[in-house]
């Protein structure tokens, strides 16, 4: 009588096997994307596609029909994941699928012009959840239906090569462990040269997947892996895929900047991280990083059309179309602290730059220092020049304008637009009268502007009309982009610059934050070269204007020679988002089978068990929310040391679950009225808000080692409950919080 034995359904080991090896080469994604948001998404996807193959092949499928599922299945993860508009949640109806393929025409866009590391964006988590949702599809019919595992290593190989020729420096060395790790089981999973049968004996089959010999193999896997790493990145491409150049960029729609590089993805954190600091900049002046010379109607602003230009470390030229050097002379020392661009920023007209390293351009005719190598940003000394040139001198500026057409193009340009912009200047004698005027019409509050880090809803499709005519509400991508067009409806030449404003005093040094990111106007004038105008109406005084433009403006207020010595208030920052949490790999799923050699095994423990698997997967997101969102509480009710910064934090995770997420460069209280008016919170929830907003100042401001309010749960719950009365979670909401995925990130 032959002895009962536990046996395995060997398909499903090579299926498990496959997508395990999957993900472990894509833990080269590690390499070139700055932070970890795309693991989970890319582990449901893989997972998924795996599942539902293992489905169709229990349920006796046909091939074509089971790969058409496990696309079906890859179309509905990305529609959950990436889409707002599916159908219940998951469905993808048109407008799904057209926001789906705007994320991956922008992944594209991104992939080609980012410096790695970028930001995990949703738009590329889009992009490798959709890549490695088709690797998985194809090594799950190498491994399973064709019986070929060492054959979907070419596959796994391209998977891991992508990020590898992408990094300027090797990939970090446990993902090449992994790599082998993965691929070593996989080559196992064929069961010792197929002489496994489809039901095999557990223990054989463990013995076979972790032996000696996988062990060698894996070792021996790890040292090529490491080896081809090392030359994958010695012969790659600086960071950047083939004709890749850094004049290329993406970026919003309508009359937002196109520019993408690092700066932006650094920009865009959600706490202040300083980039540099200044020494000896005597004179407030702006710190440009780039020009934008293009305007696409459609697009907006874009950098073209620039040069090789002259090697930045010798003396360097004026600025095309410049004969006036005349200013006000600086020696700049500039160290990038959490900077890491190819723009190298400069003040004023550079004269000589010094220290940043090798292989830096200056192009003279759009008055940028860049690279073309992904390097690190050393500290460097600029000796510039700042023109000072009087609003007389401006006025009587004259004579030919030897700059290319393109800084006067004004295709596209919406007739009402260009209306406007004569209706502003209908009584200005001169060009810089012309300037001055428009600055005014956006900075005077009798006109209705007002700076938003949110942009008013379009109402059509056009972004410049909506801004001008109806939204008036913007940043100082908006305000720049507006005035750049309307100088050039007037015969101006103009392009939009981006950087930095002078940032605050801490002792001799200035200091500059990602809060300091900002961008202006440049408009042309005959000898005097590109001159700064700035129409964002700032409130905080971050604002340098040239003197010229500040006598204008302010005609009954005397200039100071200098900025205040004393630093412009900084809000303490408003809560970032958690820590990634560590997401459960989940245990194998194992079944009774029946007894006996040569019994089949049913089919639908190993069912049950890849859906409880799934399930899990989908709930881990919502578990791992109400295990914060407990923790908290208890933290709060017991009076735990800094409460109300918790209780704060929890009241931003309960919005950014709804959608909304401030900019980290609000105060407690400028956040807590716009949630108030954007939710609509009933009398006791405005009640509670305030109360919490002055316990959090209380604890930030207040000498340490004082105890937190007696009163701060219930005010807490006061907020919380107001919240779910005016906008309660929809189901996707709680299955998939924002505040733990951070699919998405709220515009800025």
């Amino acid at each position: 009588m032959t002895a009962n034995r536990a046996l395995i359904d060997t398909s499903l080991v090579a299926t498990a096997a496959g997508a395990l090896a999957v993900l472990c080469s894509a833990a080269a994604f590690a390499g070139v994307l700055a932070d970890g948001r795309w693991m989970f998404p890319a582990v449901l996807t893989v997972v998924g596609v795996a599942a539902v193959g293992a489905l169709g092949r229990r349920f006796r499928r046909r091939l074509a029909l089971t790969g058409l599922a496990q696309l079906i299945g890859l179309l509905l993860i990305l529609t959950a994941l990436f889409c707002d508009q599916a159908v219940l949640g998951v469905l993808p109806g048109p407008a799904a699928i057209g926001e789906l393929g705007d994320q991956l025409a922008r992944a594209g866009e991104l992939v080609r012009t980012g410096v790695p590391p970028v930001p995990a964006e949703p738009a590329l988590q889009a992009l490798v959840c959709l890549g490695l949702g088709v690797v998985a599809l194809v090594v799950d019919v190498i491994v399973v239906t064709l019986r070929s595992p060492a054959v979907a290593g070419l596959m796994l190989l391209c998977v891991f090569a992508i990020p590898a020729s992408l990094a300027d420096d090797m990939l970090p060395w446990w993902t090449f462990t992994a790599g082998a790790l993965g691929y070593a089981v996989l080559l196992a999973s064929g069961g010792q040269h197929r002489k496994w049968r489809r039901h095999e004996d557990r223990n054989r089959v463990a013995h076979t997947l972790f032996g000696r010999t996988t062990v060698a193999v894996a070792g021996t896997a790890g040292v090529i892996a490491l080896l081809t790493g090392a030359a994958f990145t010695g012969v790659g491409t600086e960071g950047r895929l083939p004709g890749a150049v850094p004049e290329q960029f993406s970026g919003t729609d309508g009359i937002g900047l196109q520019p993408f590089t690092s700066l932006r993805g650094q920009l865009n954190r959600d706490r202040v991280v300083e980039l540099f600091r200044v020494r000896g900049l005597r004179q407030d002046s702006y710190l440009r990083a780039m020009t934008l010379r293009k305007f696409d109607p459609q697009r907006g602003w874009e950098l073209e059309g620039l040069t090789q230009g002259v090697d930045a470390g010798v003396d360097l030229p004026l600025p095309e179309g410049t004969t006036i050097g005349r200013g006000i002379p600086e020696r700049v020392e500039i160290q990038p602290i959490g900077y890491r661009d190819p723009w190298l920023p400069v003040f004023g007209t550079p004269n000589a730059v010094t220290g940043m390293g090798p292989n830096w351009r200056y192009d003279p005719a759009a008055g940028i220092v860049f690279t073309q190598i992904n390097q690190e940003s050393r500290p460097y000394v600029e000796r510039a020049t700042i023109p000072d040139p009087t609003p007389e001198e401006l006025r009587s500026a004259r004579g030919p304008m030897p700059i290319t057409a393109a800084y006067l193009d004004t295709s596209g340009t919406p007739p009402q637009v260009a209306d406007l912009a004569r209706r502003l200047t209908a009584t200005a004698p001169t060009p810089f009268d012309k300037a001055v005027a428009l600055n005014r019409y956006f900075t005077d509050p009798a006109n209705g502007f007002r700076y938003d880090l949110k942009t008013a809803p379009a109402t059509g499709g056009d972004a410049l009309s909506d801004f001008l005519f109806r939204g008036k509400r913007g940043f100082c991508e908006q305000y720049a982009s507006s005035m750049a067009v309307l100088l050039r409806a007037v015969g101006i030449p103009s392009r939009v610059a981006i950087g930095f404003t002078p940032g605050y005093r801490d002792g001799d040094e200035r200091v500059i934050t990602t809060e300091d990111a900002h961008a202006w106007v440049e408009a042309y004038f005959p000898g005097w070269g590109w001159q700064t105008f700035d129409p964002t109406p700032l409130s905080d005084g971050r604002t340098a204007l040239p003197g010229f433009l500040h006598r204008e403006l302010n005609p009954a207020r005397q200039l100071p020679s200098q900025m205040p010595g004393q630093a412009p208030s900084i809000a303490p920052p408003t809560a970032g988002p958690v820590p990634w949490a560590e997401r459960p790999d989940g245990a194998d799923a194992g079944a009774a089978h029946p007894p006996g050699e040569t019994a089949g095994a049913s089919p639908w423990p190993i069912t049950i068990g890849v859906l409880v698997l799934g399930l899990a997967l989908l709930a881990t997101p919502a578990v791992v929310r109400e295990a914060r969102r407990r923790r908290r509480l208890h933290a709060v009710a017991a009076g735990a040391e800094g409460a109300a910064g918790t209780a704060w934090r929890e009241v931003l995770d309960e919005c950014q679950d709804r959608g909304t997420r401030p900019a980290a460069t609000e105060t407690a209280r400028l956040v807590a009225t716009g949630l108030i008016e954007h939710y609509g919170l009933d009398e006791s929830g405005t009640k509670a808000m305030r109360a919490l907003v002055v316990a959090v100042e209380r604890e930030w401001y207040a000498p340490p080692g004082q105890a937190p309010e007696a009163t701060l749960p219930e005010t807490l719950h006061g907020v919380l409950d107001s919240l779910r009365r005016a906008a309660p979670l929809d189901l996707r909401s709680r299955l998939f919080p924002r505040s733990v995925l951070q699919l998405r990130q709220a515009n800025s």
